[in-house]
């Protein structure tokens, strides 16, 4: 994640409480939406929040914000969680 740059395109896909619960929900993911998550990679980044660390689950690899929103409608439809964000 400190790789991709300030304002880069994301979308999250789910919180989790451990690194391979976020990696499990990939995979899980990648089955049900393999040609919708072509080309996309997985990030997991870990966060704080209220004292504890917890794990986001992004996909990158959005040409940009309309691209990302169109993404999440897909999944939203399915009844999917996606939220767009942008990387800080």
């Amino acid at each position: 994640p400190t790789t991709i740059a300030a304002g880069t395109r994301l979308v999250q896909l789910g919180a989790f409480d451990d690194d391979a619960a976020a990696r499990g929900e990939w995979a899980k993911l990648q089955g049900r939406f393999a040609e919708l998550i072509a080309g996309k990679a997985m990030v997991v980044q870990a966060a704080q929040s209220g004292g504890r660390t917890f794990y986001r689950l992004r996909a990158h690899g959005f040409g940009d914000e309309d691209e990302a929103r169109r993404f999440c409608a897909a999944l939203l439809a399915e009844n999917a969680s996606c939220i767009p964000v942008s990387q800080r």
